[in-house]
């Protein structure tokens, strides 16, 4: 099942609309759900709002608690980057565990 993107052609909000069908006359238009004004299908490329990435499609700086454990992670000290994985990846702490014992 599709999800289509609109655009109000009125109040210019964008909206995405599943559509049980592939008819393509409803895929072609709908009504805004705002102000109920026509609202052709948007083909334009969309940006999105993430934690981790902003509006703009950038992705966003690591938080602290991520830097000292990425920074030894490039460096290849498995045991500080274990250590600093402490608290915010169990997953990452025993990687970078069993990485410091195949050295």
């Amino acid at each position: 099942m599709p999800v289509y993107v609109y655009r109000c052609s009125a109040c210019k909000q964008v909206f995405e609309k599943l559509l049980l069908s592939f008819n393509s006359d409803e895929a072609g238009r709908t009504q805004c759900p705002s102000c109920g004004a026509a609202a052709p299908r948007d083909y334009a490329s969309h940006t999105f709002a993430s934690p981790n990435i902003g509006t703009t499609g950038e992705l966003a700086e690591d938080p602290d608690s991520y830097k000292a454990m990425h920074y030894h992670e490039k460096r290849g000290e498995w045991e500080q980057a274990a250590k600093a994985a402490e608290g915010v990846s169990e997953y990452a702490k025993q990687k970078f565990i069993q990485k410091a014992e195949q050295d």
